[in-house]
């Protein structure tokens, strides 16, 4: 029998011959010798795998063996079978055994599982203080990852205690146990902890010369004799303090604490020398610098230091700053005096005489116009003169002749002051830029040479900048080179060069551009090995995997892969990585992923205030102010079944002072990749109950949806809903001639309808928009075909642009257009108070379409948004006490600009325009209402907070003048 190890040292009673780094251990002495020669060559009759004595035929071991039956025996497939084994991570010992039988060779691969710790224990830590079992949990977990190996337990032994030593337990130790299971394989880990004598302070003394009372130094610092010693937390109340004397101008200040061991570390003697430094004064003479800017420029208390060079480097951030703005002669000099036992750092700013732009002079320019640059110039007349806009100016002019194949185009700048129409305080300038255009270089031809016809040369050229009778630019050469090179690498020639071949007419003006590839060897994907999945399933992780077995080797597929697993939002961490053996041309990629807790929390609470409609008992409507307190509750798992399907539970019951109270409870389950396509399914149940101004409602709905993204910013969903609504506690009027019937014949009905919807957004944060647009249509359609009570069409648009202000410190305009139309074809006969009526074309309260509110029309109540009429008419749909009927047509328009203030803290300016409809055929843009105001905007550490104030335009009788409200996110 013939024994291959993994390592060398394995027993003194075999003979060792090493070949390419794998010991060869000839069988013990009862054994003939049996030189390594008589296997190799030989067929190989059979492969075992055994785990702990257990044979397995695990797919995933299986097609890593190297050494398949058949096969003459090779050391190099034996070699590259145990390092694909190892690569696993699933084996921390592999033993490789061969025997002879009828000169064919049967081997036996012995692995020895490693047993990740998935639970651990704590014993002798009850009664003990200061010691959190679910904080050593996460530092385990923070240094060893969730599911350590079980070879890391006297590691975490060690950690264990070293955490202990931190709250005290000096002396403490920490002995593992282990417990073993199998099919899967894990352990559970007990940790028997003796923490010992906990060490306290013992004496204080103080040295140096404190700024405050010696109690107060240490109530601030924590320390009390006779309290546990918890150095951590020492040290960090030492830099609280040490901050708090920079913020007071002592930027040196500083505490080093010394502790000294007694009575067999049972006490800590602690000794502090407090040296409290200088106080510092930063002053500024001479022209003014903005308060705002101060600690910016001159950083000392942030940086705890008041060297030489930070100040020089503070002298020139002020200097920059003022020349920025056109004063080119700025200086700011800097010098440190002591003044009544103060250091005293003084910045003598001088900002000198303001350089104005007067002349703007750009000639030389023939074959680009003005015109084409004009809107990105960074100087213009009667602005300041800045060297820093002139620079890029002139970058802007050579970038652009150079694009429009103008290679040897120059622009040269100068700048001339007239001093003799200066004053003390503004000096004008006179600017000019020259340019000198050459020839413009036209490319003949592209052509690629060499290669391989892996990648086809036609279809490459096409993906190419440069064509045919394109301009011939320098940039496009060489990003087109690294097109042909990425083109090639992708496919697996990770070795290819492209060399460049330009070649130029004698006048310049044509270009014939050669690319020369050397593809060297292909490459090819050998074996994939997926690790650490423990609860997901390989053929999930496959199904992102843009590589597989025997495709080329390929950087753009590996680095697609990892994004789209990370993606899934499965893993904490994901890692690809290339494994190099024996072949030149072959390469096995390891999938290393870590798995992020399948069961995710979330709860909130908070409160949201909105100005609301009330009915008084008169019939009258009112306004008031409502603060509705919230609490949110959501639980989720991800994950099931290892197919990356998920379930969720989310909850959230709010109070209003003046209604019911509102519920909504959602269960989701969502299955990704649908029927093995590109759409994710989900299926939804609600139930809710919510408050409008003039009715409150409870439903109970069962939805199934569907969703494709698209390549790009589209995306596509359709949806099946089965609902029941009961619809009480109706304030509109039953009188108003414009009552709709149909609340009286359905107050209770039961709703099916299909709906499908169509998303485009570019939008690049969907919190905190700065740029882009969000477009969508959605259709929903109910009949009494399909099983619904009531039946109706409905459409809703919406149309967002959000757009930087160019030349401004970060403002955005905000831009949103809503549109709603709906009819109803439910036909039900009714006999109304003095006539017979019909509930065609109107839809139940519902479904209606109602605005007014933090995010349609501010200035106007929740749902108070409506046409209205003095004395009533038909089509009105606020009824003749006020109370919102809501409509079959919306129209909403909204513009805001939002400017950063500081920090987090925004303000925002806004218009909002807009009306709700009895029928669509009442839409008229003449009866739209309008409120303009204003807001603030705060990134608070629990999101987005929101503030408005809304004013009505073109008040009518009654109405209030406004309304304000409290919430989170942005209006839209």
């Amino acid at each position: 029998m013939l024994t291959v190890l993994e390592s060398c040292a394995r027993g003194s009673r075999v003979a060792v011959l090493v070949v390419c780094g794998i010991a060869v251990a000839l069988a013990p002495a009862r054994l003939a010798y049996a030189a390594v020669a008589d296997y190799v060559g030989k067929p190989v009759e059979s492969v075992r795998l055994t785990i702990e004595g257990h044979e397995t035929h695990d797919p995933a071991l299986t097609q890593v063996i190297e050494t398949a039956i058949g096969k003459p025996l090779a050391m190099a497939d034996v070699r590259e079978s145990i390092t694909h084994l190892f690569s696993l991570g699933r084996f921390e010992d592999v033993r490789v055994e061969a025997s002879m039988d009828a000169g064919r060779v049967a081997l036996h691969y012995e692995l020895s599982p490693v047993h990740p710790i998935t639970h651990i224990d704590f014993m002798g830590v009850s009664g003990a203080a200061g010691i959190d079992q679910d904080a050593l949990r996460r530092a385990i977990a923070d240094r060893y990852g969730a599911t350590p190996p079980l070879t890391r337990a006297p590691d975490i032994a060690r950690l264990v205690e070293t955490a202990l030593s931190e709250r005290g337990y000096l002396h403490a130790s920490a002995t593992s146990t282990s417990q073993i299971e199998h099919a899967p394989e894990r352990a559970s880990l007990t940790l028997a902890i003796e923490p010992r004598t906990r060490t306290t302070i013992g004496n204080v003394t103080v040295t140096g010369h404190p700024t405050v009372s010696r109690d107060e130094l240490l109530r601030r610092l924590g320390l009390t004799a006779g309290a546990p010693l918890l150095r951590d937390r020492l040290d960090a109340n030492i830099e609280r303090y040490v901050a708090d004397r920079r913020t007071r101008g002592y930027y040196e200040a500083r505490i080093v604490p010394v502790i000294t061991l007694t009575d067999d570390d049972r006490v800590a003697d602690v000794l502090l020398d407090v040296i409290p430094g200088s106080h510092f004064r930063v002053v500024f003479t001479g022209d003014d610098v903005p308060a705002g800017k101060r600690d910016e420029f001159v950083p000392v208390e942030r940086e705890g230091s008041a060297d030489e060079d930070l100040l020089e480097d503070s002298s020139n951030r002020i200097e920059d700053y003022f020349r920025e703005q056109g004063y080119r002669n700025a200086s700011a000099p800097h010098s440190r005096n002591e003044e009544e036992g103060d250091l005293v750092i003084a910045f003598a700013v001088t900002r000198g005489p303001l350089y104005r732009v007067q002349t703007y002079e750009i000639t030389g320019n023939t074959a680009i116009p003005v015109q084409d640059f004009a809107s990105s110039l960074k100087i213009h007349v009667d602005q300041p003169f800045v060297d820093s806009r002139l620079d890029a100016d002139v970058a802007m002019i050579d970038s652009l002749y150079h694009r429009r194949g103008f290679a040897s185009a120059k622009a040269r700048a100068a700048f001339e002051p007239q001093t003799s129409a200066a004053t003390s305080s503004f000096v004008p300038v006179t600017v000019r830029i020259v340019v000198t255009e050459g020839v413009r270089t036209v490319v003949d031809r592209v052509s690629i040479e060499g290669g391989s016809s892996a990648v086809d040369p036609a279809a490459l050229r096409a993906k190419l900048h440069l064509q045919t009778g394109s301009a011939y630019v320098a940039s496009d050469v060489t990003n087109d080179r690294d097109t042909v090179l990425l083109a090639y690498q992708d496919e697996g020639y990770q070795n290819a060069s492209v060399e460049i071949v330009p070649e130029f007419t004698a006048d310049q003006r044509g270009a014939a551009i050669t690319y020369r590839v050397q593809p060297g060897a292909r490459i090819y994907v050998d074996h994939v090995l997926i690790v650490g999945n423990i609860r997901t399933k390989p053929e999930t992780i496959e199904r992102e995997l843009q590589f597989k077995t025997g495709a080329p080797y390929s950087l753009s597929a590996i680095n697609d892969s990892q994004r789209r697993l990370a993606s899934l939002g499965l893993f904490r961490r994901v890692r690809i990585s290339e494994l190099r053996h024996g072949s030149e041309t072959e390469r096995d990629l390891l999938v290393s992923v870590e798995e992020a807790p399948p069961t995710t929390i979330g709860y909130g609470f908070g409160a949201e205030g909105r100005r609301i409609a009330e009915t008084n008992p008169n019939g009258t409507t009112t306004e008031r102010f409502d603060v509705a307190p919230r609490a949110s509750f959501e639980i989720g798992r991800r994950n099931l079944f290892g197919k990356n399907r998920s379930v969720n539970l989310f909850t959230s019951i709010s109070r209003s002072f003046i209604s019911i109270t509102e519920y909504r409870v959602v269960a989701t389950l969502r299955e990704p990749r649908l029927f093995d396509t590109a759409a994710d399914g989900f299926i939804n149940g609600t139930l809710e109950q919510q408050h409008r101004s003039t009715f409150d409602f409870a439903r109970k709905s069962l939805s199934a949806n569907v969703e494709r993204r698209f390549p790009g910013p589209y995306r596509i969903t359709g949806s099946y809903q089965l609902q029941r609504t009961n619809v009480f506690n109706l304030t509109i009027d039953k009188t108003d001639p414009n009552f709709p019937l149909i609340d009286r014949a359905f107050p209770n009905f039961r709703l099916s309808s299909f709906s499908g919807s169509l998303i485009r957004d570019t939008r690049d944060d969907a919190l905190e928009t700065h740029d882009g647009t969000y477009v969508s249509a959605n259709g929903q359609l109910a009949a009494q075909a399909i099983g619904s009570e009531v039946g109706f069409i409905k459409s809703f648009f919406t149309a967002q642009l959000f757009k930087s202000v160019p030349h401004t410190r970060g403002f955005v305009f905000a831009g949103s257009a809503r549109l709603g139309l709906a009819t109803g074809f439910t036909d039900v006969q009714l006999v109304a108070p003095d006539a017979s009526a019909t509930t065609q074309g109107e839809l139940p309260a519902s479904e209606r379409f109602f605005a007014g509110g933090d995010s349609t029309v501010r200035g106007f109540a929740l749902d108070q948004l409506g046409v209205r009429h003095f004395p009533p008419q038909p089509g009105d749909t606020i009824d003749q006490d006020g109370v919102a009927i809501g409509g079959n047509g919306l129209v909403i328009f909204n513009a805001e600009l939002r400017v950063p203030v500081a920090g987090g803290l925004g303000v925002v300016g806004f218009l909002d325009t807009g009306n709700v409809y009895a029928r669509v055929s009442d839409i008229d843009l003449a009866e739209v209402r309008s409120a303009i105001g204003g807001g603030i905007r705060y990134r608070s550490p629990v999101g987005p907070l929101r503030i408005d104030v809304g004013m009505k335009l073109n008040r009518l009788p009654g109405e209030s003048r406004g309304a304000w409200f409290i919430s989170f996110g942005q209006a839209f």
